[in-house]
């Protein structure tokens, strides 16, 4: 990787602001125009150097501050009605299929739900477990939120 595209990468990983202009401020940085720094990043987007460019949400500044992790057991012939299902829904970000462990841990399917309250996941829960005709889970909610970030590149010395 060229040593501008390493800092090109370093300038816009902590994001872009959400503007008419959002390159403008680390084009400035670099000393590029707009044109010259969006035309980079697509090539290195389409080169497979940067694999993902996304927006990062903070979901409590949103009010969704009920994250469950749920984990179902589903019969085996019933999980192909359920993933779809459950892949369906906004409310769920992860899905997981497990291995299980007999008489230890039987969930073999994970979900990650989020919503804007406790109540709301159950019942949000609740509806699922109706539709894939499933009364064996747990819904289990995170007791702190960890710092989400981005990968990072590391720092050059």
């Amino acid at each position: 990787m060229m040593k501008t595209d390493h800092e090109i990468l370093q300038v816009i990983q902590d994001g872009v602001p959400v503007t008419r202009e959002p390159f403008k401020e680390a084009a400035e940085k670099l000393g590029m125009t707009q044109e010259e720094l969006v035309k980079r990043v697509k090539t290195m987007d389409e080169n497979g150097l940067i694999r993902r460019f996304s927006a990062n949400i903070n979901q409590r500044k949103l009010g969704i501050v009920a994250n469950a992790v749920v984990v179902w057991n589903i019969p085996d012939e019933k999980m192909e009605v359920a993933i779809p299902i459950f892949l369906g829904r906004g409310e769920i970000s992860h899905i997981y299929e497990r291995i299980t462990y007999p008489g230890k841990w039987e969930y073999n399917l994970y979900t990650v739900v989020h919503d804007y309250d406790r109540e709301s996941v159950y019942g949000f829960t609740r509806k699922l477990a109706d539709e894939v005709d499933v009364d064996d889970y747990q819904v289990l909610f995170s007791k702190r939120r960890f710092k989400g970030t981005s990968s990072r590149l590391a720092t050059r010395r």
